[in-house]
């Protein structure tokens, strides 16, 4: 994975990557309107474009694309004022709101080391090695309502209803999703990664996963991933 972030796609990229690749169609560009962790964009081939409405996600992306040096380690204390002077250096932000945070949770607490694990270097060593895989994406902090793309691959992992909500974002409106898939659907090939979808998109693959949610009993809720597309 690119780096921790929570409910991302890192234990079943392989399995969507394989499916979007084998219906891509020639020279078709692909894009990603919720990059988050970038498990998915960073094992598509060709040209490449992510956008996620967190700016200090896609700062660090940028940054990284442009040689910025990440820590090696991060106090709890530089984490706390880090999380309260969010604009002086938005690729640091960014980097530790996700990879230094519990379960890649944006600033859902201080990931303390332990049994000689060290988050901040893991999460340094894991985005340095995959940079390779990232290094010509084209990143941009946009929100997807405002993108207009014609003839591309398109795939959405959004926030799921019902699911935990980002805090420094705005509430997600589905339904305005889904309306936008079905826009989007006329001249693009879009696939959409979610539990359920309305009646007119139709699952194309089910992939069974354990989520970073625990039930009373301490252990991981099972769930069905399933990919859709709208159904013309």
């Amino acid at each position: 994975m690119i780096i921790q972030y929570f409910g991302g796609k890192a234990k079943i990229a392989k399995y969507i990557v394989s499916f979007l690749e084998s219906h891509r169609k020639e020279n078709q560009i692909y894009i990603e309107p919720f990059v988050g962790g970038a498990n998915i964009v960073s094992k598509m081939t060709d040209k490449r474009y992510a956008y996620d409405l967190n700016e200090y996600l896609i700062e660090m992306y940028k940054g990284v694309q442009n040689g910025y040096e990440l820590p090696d380690t991060l106090s709890e204390e530089q984490y706390q004022y880090i999380k309260n002077h969010k604009d002086e250096d938005k690729i640091l932000t960014g980097f530790v709101g996700f990879g230094c945070s519990f379960a890649g949770k944006w600033f859902g607490g201080y990931a303390r080391d332990h049994n000689g694990r060290n988050y901040c270097k893991n999460a340094k060593n894991s985005i340095i090695k995959q940079f390779p895989y990232i290094k010509d994406v084209i990143f941009e902090c946009r929100d997807y309502k405002i993108l207009n793309p014609h003839n591309c691959l398109i795939y959405c992992d959004p926030p799921y209803q019902g699911t935990t909500k980002y805090t420094g974002v705005p509430d997600f409106d589905s339904n305005e999703f889904w309306s936008i898939m079905r826009r989007w659907s006329i001249d693009n090939d879009v696939y959409i990664s979610e539990y359920n979808a309305p009646n007119d998109f139709i699952s194309v693959l089910t992939i069974p996963t354990k989520t970073d949610i625990r039930d009373t009993n301490n252990k991981n809720i099972k769930r069905i991933e399933k990919l859709f597309t709208y159904s013309k």
